[in-house]
């Protein structure tokens, strides 16, 4: 796989690393200009990626094998202030509701189309979770957050095709909670480690 998203460096074609380090470079310019991350206006910012030379497609991701869902770091994140990865969606793939450990962040989708369920959260006394709205998401689209009282779900609008999403994190996001409404209506909450790939670049 590797060799198929990276190309021969001797290659003059845009490569994911290529893609990757503008990327990167894109989102450091931005951080260093403005002392308060808006998430929103970086996550419009970043938008132009998706027309970039070697922006990644989601077959490129998911080889010629069945696709499997994929978190797949761009760089060490260790040695940021941010983290960014792609997503790799299988056909049909969701996820349960779950925070991001009070990171802000933003998804913007690369190839194929994403439905993003938002919910207002609160965890005190107990966790509840109110729908705050629903959107679809296409290539060049976005969902931004920033607080700790965001939650939401994802769904891979195809049962055909998978998807690719590039997300950006305010810090390393190595747990979450996930949200399950119990048939009282009461929520509970179970903590997940994340599990990342090696990154690839």
């Amino acid at each position: 796989m590797h060799d198929a998203l990276l190309r021969n460096q001797a290659d003059e074609t845009p490569t994911l690393t290529d893609w990757s380090n503008r990327v990167s470079a894109l989102i450091n310019d931005y951080i260093d200009r403005h002392a308060i991350v808006d998430v929103q206006s970086l996550a419009e910012t970043l938008a132009a990626a998706t027309g970039w030379p070697g922006c990644p497609h989601a077959r490129d991701v998911a080889g010629d094998g069945v696709a499997a869902y994929r978190r797949i770091p761009l760089s060490n994140h260790e040695s940021r202030n941010y983290e960014a990865l792609l997503i790799l969606w299988p056909p049909g793939h969701a996820t349960p509701i779950h925070d991001h450990a009070g990171l802000w962040g933003l998804e913007l989708v690369l190839d194929g189309a994403l439905e993003v369920e938002a919910f207002s959260l609160s965890l005190q006394p107990a966790p509840r979770l109110v729908p705050r709205d629903q959107a679809m998401l296409g290539i060049g689209d976005h969902a931004a957050f920033s607080g700790a009282d965001y939650a939401h779900c994802c769904r891979n609008l195809s049962s055909q095709q998978p998807a690719l999403s590039l997300h950006i994190y305010g810090g390393a996001l190595d747990a979450y909670r996930s949200f399950h409404q119990q048939g009282s209506g009461d929520w509970t909450s179970v903590e997940h480690q994340v599990q990342r790939e090696l990154a690839l670049v």
